[in-house]
């Protein structure tokens, strides 16, 4: 789908980045000029605002949205992941592990690092996986219940295809 997108915005470098910004942050575009994040409608300025756009080019890019029927449906369906409680951490006593990789697309990474955080007792309270699509530089982030320690973070580091290995303290 994210080829589909990036084709028909081809044109319009600014209306590309708007339509990667509504997927990214989970916002729907219920109608032209009409974009939501879950029940809550998000006003078009704002949206511009933070992209540095005018609010004119986000509308722009949800009527585009809107004469595509399979573009339509796509960001219709749209709903925000969550709340990530990456930020909130050491609010919470809780550890953060970003993980970066050579290929996202090699599968198995998110099992093995899952998997090797469980193996040492450790409770994971979330995983945010980045799509390769919408970042620049994609990662997995781990949040979890208590800090790793270093032998964690060497067994993390040693599993195939991971390049870099980041704890937040």
């Amino acid at each position: 789908m994210w080829r589909r997108i990036v084709d028909h915005f081809r044109e319009s470098p600014s209306r590309l980045a708007v339509a990667q910004a509504l997927v990214r942050h989970g916002f729907r575009v219920e109608a032209p000029g009409v974009v939501k994040c879950g029940k809550i409608r998000v006003p078009l300025k704002a949206i511009g605002d933070a992209l540095n756009f005018d609010r004119r080019t986000v509308r722009a890019t949800t009527e585009d949205i809107c004469e595509n029927s399979e573009l339509h449906l796509f960001f219709s369906q749209l709903l925000p992941a969550g709340p990530s409680l990456e930020k909130v951490s050491r609010v919470l006593g809780y550890g953060v592990v970003t993980i970066f990789v050579d290929s996202p697309e090699n599968p198995g990474i998110l099992s093995e690092v899952t998997s090797t955080i469980a193996g040492y007792g450790i409770p994971i309270r979330q995983v945010l996986a980045e799509d390769v699509a919408i970042y620049e530089q994609p990662c997995l982030k781990v949040i979890t219940q208590e800090q790793l320690p270093g032998q964690v973070i060497e067994t993390l580091t040693g599993i195939k295809g991971v390049s870099r290995v980041i704890i937040d303290k």
